[in-house]
Parts: C-alpha cells; structure tokens; sequence
C-alpha cells in the first residue's frame, strides 16, 4: 500500500527506486508493484521487462504491457501458455525489517 501511496504524491521516481532497493526486489510479486511503479510512470517497456524475469508468474499483467507496447501476438501467445505456479523464495531463518511492499 505504501508504493501506490508514494507514487499518488507525487514521489514515484522514489518508490520505483525502494521497490528496486528492497531485501524482496527481485522476487515474482515485487515485479508486481514495479512494474505497476513502472507504467504509471510511462516506461512500460521496462515494466515489461522486469515481468518477463519471472516467466511462471504474473502472465496476465504481462500480457497487458505487451498489448500496451502494440505486442497483440506475443500477448495472445503469452495467454496461450499453461500457467505455472510461481515458487516462493524459502525461508532460511532470517527476516527483513524493511516495510513490505
């Protein structure tokens, strides 16, 4: 809640770079908010990219940035695909004391 709320005051440049800082960044669901980071800040390209590091999760929203990037085919192929399930990160003990996102 806290990056959407960020981003609607006028601070997105900053809640694209702590998503990208957090301990949990490159995870299936972080890609999630940056992307949605990412768009809303008009590089939808980057949005994209950043969906497409984690081919077995978030297919539905990828499929929307390639449509918004004029991609029709590669969305409808992206559509077509079984859905995976997306693996989440093992808990080796520790935690992170950073907000979650």
């Amino acid at each position: 809640m806290r990056l959407p709320l960020m981003a609607d005051c006028g601070l997105l440049d900053e809640a694209i770079e702590q998503t990208r800082a957090h301990p949990e960044g490159d995870t299936w669901y972080a890609a999630w908010a940056l992307s949605d980071l990412l768009d809303k800040a008009g590089r939808t390209e980057e949005a994209d990219a950043v969906l497409a590091q984690h081919p077995t999760a978030n297919s539905s929203l990828r499929a929307e940035r390639l449509v918004d990037l004029g991609h029709i085919q590669d969305a409808l192929r992206l559509l077509q695909q079984p859905i995976g399930k997306p693996t989440t990160p093992a808990c080796d003990g520790t935690y992170s004391t950073e907000p979650p996102f």
